[in-house]
């Protein structure tokens, strides 16, 4: 069992003010933790209390996922990735670990789930390596398609999903395609992560075409769609993109752009873009090479701008056939 007497405050009392922070939290209040989270970790990320402090910013992922100040968004993923870098290059002789069993985890849970990093002294719990997993799904959650060696797994629910927009956008629906767009455009991320915002507008995108078809003929499903888009705009962040030209997706195809919408909303879903992509089998550790598709072009604000004018564009078009009519 790791020793962290000399910890202070203890593991308990830390623990403690982690759960007080939600996303919304002000940064002023959750500032000073993810701080102390950062500097711990990056004082000595393969050191005995590196476990606490990864437990501690995988606690506060959902604050770090939503708005918050940059400089601590920055000191957490750098204090992750060195912990990631340093701890997953441990000997280890265990065939599997227990974050690994988690990849079905929607990213509104991950920071809300036990760990076992504070609570247990089961070796696995406390492998390097699985404390290692655990610093790069943070990672993830915060700074998608940024850190490799993500388990491939998206929530169960999500996959149901999938396969039922994949019937309205292949034009075959098994179910009433009025009622599915129309949860689909009202179930619009409140406080998202990138993840969950993006997947939500790259959703809208791939189903629109269908929305605007002489197929559905309630002008309902189009003003909530509509109305959803522009609510999930309001909610981009401002930064910078960082891609060259033609480097965002392309999204002609309906049906993989219908898969990457709830792909885009989980580490697992997320690790399995990578993997179809083959990016996740070019480097061990650290960002993608140039060379090939930036995948978190995905999230690019400017990119989910485009994406959203693009959907409005056909939409309101849409909409306005119903006016004339």
């Amino acid at each position: 069992m790791i020793d962290t007497t000399d910890l202070t405050p203890a593991p308990d009392q830390l623990a403690d003010a982690w759960r007080r922070i939600a996303r919304n939290s002000p940064a002023q209040q959750a500032d000073p933790l993810v701080m102390q989270c950062a500097s711990g970790l990056a004082a000595d990320p393969g050191g005995k209390h590196a476990h606490v402090w990864v437990a501690g910013l995988v606690a506060l992922s959902g604050y770090l996922a939503w708005r918050p100040e940059r400089a601590a968004e920055e000191a957490a993923l750098a204090a992750l990735r060195a912990a990631a870098k340093e701890l997953g290059g441990r000997p280890c002789e265990h065939e599997e670990h227990p974050y690994e069993a988690q990849v079905g985890l929607l990213e509104d849970d991950i920071w809300t789930f036990d760990t076992g990093l504070l609570t247990t002294a089961d070796e696995q719990v406390l492998c390097p390596v699985n404390v290692a997993g655990w610093a790069r799904v943070a990672v993830d959650v915060i700074a998608p398609f940024t850190v490799r060696r993500i388990p491939v797994g998206a929530p169960e629910h999500h996959r149901s999903y999938i396969r039922t927009l994949s019937g309205i956008v292949n034009d075959y629906p098994y179910c009433d395609p009025h009622e599915v767009l129309t949860d689909e455009a009202e179930d619009h991320p409140y406080l998202p992560t990138r993840g969950e915002l993006a997947g939500y507008l790259v959703t809208m995108n791939a189903t629109c075409w269908y929305a605007t078809s002489e197929r559905i003929t309630d002008r309902g499903v189009l003003d909530a769609m509509i109305e959803g888009i522009e609510k999930a705009v309001s909610l981009l962040d401002d930064r910078p993109c960082t891609h060259a030209p033609g480097e965002h997706p392309d999204t002609g195809d309906p049906d993989w752009t219908n898969q990457v919408g709830y792909l885009l909303r989980s580490p697992g879903g997320r690790a399995e873009i990578s993997e179809y992509d083959g990016w996740d089998e070019k480097d061990e550790e650290g960002e993608a090479d140039q060379e090939y598709e930036p995948l978190d072009a995905w999230v690019c604000p400017e990119f989910l701008h485009d994406l959203a004018e693009k959907t409005l564009v056909e939409l309101k078009s849409g909409l306005a056939a119903y006016e004339t009519a």
